[in-house]
């Protein structure tokens, strides 16, 4: 097979790969193999190429829940492949080509998306990380962020609470924390992402970010906008909060923060500064088995200042319930608060 038919040289490459992976070859398929090689030098190329892929996926190619899929490949590919031999026609040579680019994202997906791996805490429990890059990752109570890491990109997904990132400068490899529907770019920073039901924030302590809508993976990522003009991020300064709400809510806006009040939670403080009822107690409920519930908005959108002892949830139940009245019925481990006129 000459090497001016492309697609025809790769299905060929992985019919070969396919059938290494079967066992040893005789001296005649040795023979037919020899000859192919020698026809073009695009066959040994596109053949080298799909070797190293296959042995650099090394262990990952053989995670439990892909075996599986692989193997389907191989055995359909193989049979596919035996029937083209008996009689080479269009319609098997399309099915060919499916299945050779089904084996080949298989091999792709495990090398250039590797698993990663996940670090969480839970309740009242805080953890620092150090990843294999130098950065370093602080993870509040309850929370828990997936690490990604291969040649090209250094992908992360926080996916609970909140946690604190110090970038390790790699301007050849953005370093981008997906945290629901948005991510966070940096190359060298440092930044803290907290994930609540109705909102993520964005704390900025030094350096720059790009704050995205993290969208279909073939379109250019969006900047989050705020009052739908102006990139968040060019506003985003060391020292400010971005607060972005979930979903599509025009309503991002920016705060002020103390840097040594807004990382208190790394000592084992919780910090509020008019913060509404609703945020502090997702943020008490990182540290306390007994969980706190708000059930009315206006209740959950009072304002609540003071330092509280992380894991002291009674000191921050006598305090609000003190500040506004408001009324504490215990269910089991649930407590809930609700004002008195309700």
């Amino acid at each position: 097979m000459s090497g001016g038919d492309p697609d025809g040289v790769r299905q060929q490459a992985v019919a070969w790969l396919m059938r290494f992976h079967e066992g040893p070859i005789d001296l005649e398929e040795e023979l037919e193999l020899e000859l192919w090689l020698e026809a073009h030098p695009a066959n040994r190329e596109v053949l080298a190429g799909m070797v190293r892929a296959w042995r650099m996926a090394g262990e990952a190619a053989e995670a439990p829940e892909l075996v599986a899929a692989r193997a389907d490949a191989l055995k359909a590919l193989s049979q596919a492949d035996r029937r083209a031999a008996r009689g080479w026609r269009p319609e098997l040579r399309h099915v060919l080509g499916a299945l050779a680019a089904c084996l080949l994202l298989i091999v792709a997906t495990f090398y250039f998306y590797p698993r990663g791996e996940t670090y969480r805490t839970g309740i009242g429990e805080r953890r620092l990380v150090t990843l294999d890059d130098g950065s370093r990752l602080s993870l509040d109570a309850a929370s828990a962020v997936e690490v990604r890491y291969d040649a090209e990109r250094r992908a992360l997904r926080l996916l609970a609470g909140r946690a604190r990132f110090e970038v390790a400068k790699d301007p050849r490899r953005p370093f981008a924390v997906t945290a629901g529907d948005r991510m966070v770019v940096a190359t060298g920073t440092a930044f803290s992402i907290e994930l609540f039901r109705a909102e993520m924030r964005v704390v900025l302590y030094q350096g720059s970010v790009s704050v995205l809508e993290d969208g279909p993976a073939d379109q250019v990522p969006r900047h989050v906008l705020l009052q739908g003009r102006t990139p968040a991020d060019r506003m985003l300064a060391p020292s400010t909060a971005l607060i972005v709400p979930a979903g599509a809510s025009p309503a991002v806006r920016l705060e002020a923060v103390d840097m040594v009040r807004s990382s208190a939670w790394e000592q084992g403080q919780l910090v509020f500064s008019d913060e509404p009822l609703g945020v502090a107690v997702e943020r008490v409920n990182r540290y306390s088995g007994a969980r706190l519930v708000v059930e009315d908005p206006v209740t959950a959108a009072l304002p609540v200042s003071g330092t509280f002892n992380a894991g002291d949830t009674e000191a921050f139940i006598d305090g609000v319930v003190t500040l506004y009245g408001l009324r504490k019925l215990r269910r089991g481990e649930t407590v809930v608060l609700r004002s008195t006129g309700r």
